[in-house]
């Protein structure tokens, strides 16, 4: 029931390989991966996608428990998506070890998308996530895309997480000590139980964005125009070889599936 136990992607701040790369580069790995794991629906690929998410969490030293606990939101929707697969082959087929075989492999796929979309914001401080993320739309600003708009609104989202995740969590304590039954009867009743968790919730969350406008306002920000960062961003060598170590697994399964299918 606590909302805080739930990391949900929250950075963790260690000293790793990953947490050392260029921000710009982890965003384009990202990417790269997602868009190779897409397409994935065969025990080959699920399985080096597989082995590729475990040897980019050993290398930031995030454990498999943070992993699944950041994961763990998901998993219902990862289970609906092996039912619903399922299902649909058995309806048209009828081989039920297809359907079984189908389902798996939707399910395994998002699990995989989503355990890398999370080792992104494990890895990186929201603020460098921002200033990475504004690096690759500038060259869109010079056609009038806000870049830089675009890049702070995704920050002070990250950078909200964590805070709406404590508020609600306290909501949640108030509630119950207050004798809410929020976790007895059935799933429609529970569902009404958090109507009253939702309206405070939804206070907060405005009178914290009224406070950051008024902050903001206070200290004369005006945009991106003419401002410089704390830590400007470097392409390094290592970069690279993790953009190459992520497309060596695409091209050994591409080569696979040209010469076997």
């Amino acid at each position: 029931m606590a909302f805080a136990s739930i990391s949900m992607g929250q950075y963790v701040p260690i000293q790793s390989y990953v947490h050392s790369l260029d921000p710009r580069a982890k965003l384009l790995l990202l990417v790269v991966l997602l868009v190779a794991v897409f397409p994935a629906s065969s025990l080959v690929s699920i399985a080096v996608w597989g082995l590729v998410l475990c040897g980019i969490a050993r290398a930031a030293r995030i454990t498999l428990g943070m992993l699944l606990r950041s994961c763990r939101p998901v998993l219902f929707l990862a289970f609906f998506t092996f039912i619903l697969n399922a299902a649909s082959v058995m309806w048209r087929d009828g081989d039920a070890g297809d359907a079984f075989l189908v389902g798996l492999f939707a399910a395994s796929r998002l699990i995989l998308l989503v355990s890398f979309a999370v080792l992104l914001p494990l890895t990186t401080a929201p603020l460098e996530m921002a200033d990475g993320f504004e690096s690759l739309l500038s060259p869109f600003a010079r056609l009038g895309f806000p870049a830089h708009e675009c890049a702070m609104m995704m920050g002070i989202a990250l950078r909200f997480i964590p805070l709406l995740t404590d508020e609600a969590d306290r909501v949640v304590k108030a509630q119950l000590s207050r004798g809410a039954k929020l976790d007895q009867g059935n799933f429609i009743r529970r569902m009404v139980a958090f109507f009253p968790i939702l309206i405070p919730l939804f206070v907060i969350i405005f009178r914290r964005a009224d406070e950051l406008a008024l902050a903001m306002e206070a200290r004369g920000y005006r945009g991106g125009v003419g401002r410089t960062k704390r830590r400007p961003l470097s392409w390094k060598k290592q970069d690279t070889r993790a953009l190459i170590f992520v497309i060596l697994p695409i091209v050994a399964i591409s080569v696979f599936r040209i010469a076997y299918f």
